[in-house]
């Protein structure tokens, strides 16, 4: 186990393959001393949440470095330090009623800042690693969501980090419309921009164009679900029948108008798929933020659930046939990105006219 002893070598504190063991080290015996002295100097739980999060920021940061050093051991067990800190300033915060809402909406807006760097961190590590980023990613977004809900649970609308520091900016207190509650929102959980597990960008030039062109979130949930039946397609093989003529000229206007795709692995078309779906859930999420009693959200969320819906069945039809390691890992992402985004859809339409 990492963390255990100071004078172990790196390859010693790295943690087995995955799936994912925890360590047992408890976090006191994880800290510094002078972050420990940092915790014994209040019992305010607003002044501990706040010394929580700073050592929460430290141990990022050291992640960071260390993984731009290719240093991979170092930065899973900086990113075990960071989950359990995290995982400690929630547990605080939320058995305080008295001030719960408050520092729940303080929490929501550091992890606001924190999985933008989670997620650059993800992107960096080695495949055979990656995992342990995924998860602290994974973790910071679940958390995002608990303390977005109770943050919400007074009336209160969360703004964007970034937006509270522009000088000049309107407050914005209307309370949230039924469209997406905070326990809808449960396909939103962090914006998940950029979650690149391969090289270079996943869309084309025409696919890139389309995305730009749709501004309304309808139309955006669109091009994003063809984008992503178009991976589906390339995965399982549907060739257009050369008889069928009305058939072929459809499928070479969609490539005059979609571009060609790439010639990619299963895994990699698979991760395209995710990362297409991901992508469309941070672009929702920035839509409702800004606008949250928007006619156009949702016939977005009708979008998602309907081609979601489709999607799911081809990617477990997959999984008997899927026998590559590195294909697993895709698929099962995907199936789990789907599934989010089909789950959420359902819970943002409930009460609302299909």
């Amino acid at each position: 186990m990492f963390a255990c002893s100071a004078g172990a070598s790196a390859q010693d504190n790295r943690l087995p393959p995955p799936p994912l063991p925890v360590d047992p080290t408890p976090l006191e015996q994880l800290l510094s001393a002078q972050e420990k002295e940092s915790l014994k100097k209040t019992d305010d739980a607003q002044k501990l949440v706040d010394a929580y999060l700073k050592i929460s920021d430290t141990h990022l940061d050291a992640a960071l470095a260390a993984i731009n050093a290719s240093d991979s051991a170092t930065a899973e067990r900086e990113l075990d330090i960071y989950n359990k800190t995290i995982a400690e300033t929630v547990k605080i915060a939320f058995a305080r009623e008295d001030k719960k809402r408050r520092l729940s909406k303080k929490i929501e807006q550091k992890l606001y800042k924190q999985i933008k760097t989670l997620e650059t961190i993800e992107r960096l590590f080695p495949e055979d690693r990656v995992a342990f980023a995924e998860s602290a990613l994974k973790q910071a977004r679940q958390m995002r969501i608990q303390a977005l809900n109770e943050a919400f649970a007074g009336g209160e609308i969360l703004k964007d980090p970034e937006e509270q520091k522009k000088p000049g900016v309107p407050s914005k207190n209307n309370p949230p419309n039924n469209l997406m509650s905070p326990l809808q929102m449960n396909f939103m959980g962090g914006s998940a921009r950029t979650r690149t597990q391969i090289p270079g960008d996943y869309l084309n030039e025409e696919e890139d164009d389309l995305v730009r062109k749709a501004q309304k979130p309808d139309d955006r949930a669109k091009v994003f679900m063809k984008i992503a039946d178009r991976r589906l397609a390339a995965i399982t093989g549907v060739k257009v029948d050369p008889t069928d003529k009305k058939a072929q000229k459809k499928a070479e206007e969609e490539e005059r108008d979609w571009g060609p795709l790439p010639k990619l692995s299963r895994a990699d078309l698979l991760r395209h798929y995710a990362r297409a779906v991901e992508e469309l859930i941070a672009k929702l999420e920035d839509a409702h933020e800004r606008n949250p009693k928007s006619s156009d959200l949702p016939r977005a969320l009708v979008v998602i659930k309907d081609a979601t819906d489709r999607h799911l069945q081809i990617l477990r039809a997959l999984s008997p046939e899927t026998k590559d390691e590195a294909e697993a890992h895709a698929l099962a992402t995907a199936i789990e990105q789907a599934e989010t985004a089909n789950q959420g859809a359902r819970e943002g339409l409930k009460g609302k006219d299909e």
